[in-house]
């Protein structure tokens, strides 16, 4: 069994590595997120202009009334499972 010993330097070097990368994945995936959200918002909006269907809702999210939108469905959101339990 080999163990490697590192010093506290390379170990801190490390972890502000680590964070970097993490800290990146999140700006990529909120970043995805929000021209996703922005997409859908654009071609309903578009969709609503010219009047292709009856009820012409594809998406929308409503966090004060806990409420979504979703192909003219509405569903009520539960935001208390989202939360983290110690």
């Amino acid at each position: 069994m080999v163990v490697i010993l590192e010093s506290r330097i390379e170990r801190k070097k490390k972890l502000r590595k680590q964070k970097r990368i993490r800290y990146i994945k999140f700006l990529i995936i909120l970043l995805a997120c929000s021209i996703l959200y922005f997409g859908i918002k654009f071609v309903n909006d578009y969709i609503i202009y010219l009047g292709y269907i009856e009820n012409p809702t594809i998406f929308d999210l409503n966090i004060r009334d806990k409420r979504m939108e979703l192909f003219g469905e509405s569903y009520f959101i539960d935001l208390k499972i989202l939360k983290k339990i110690d």
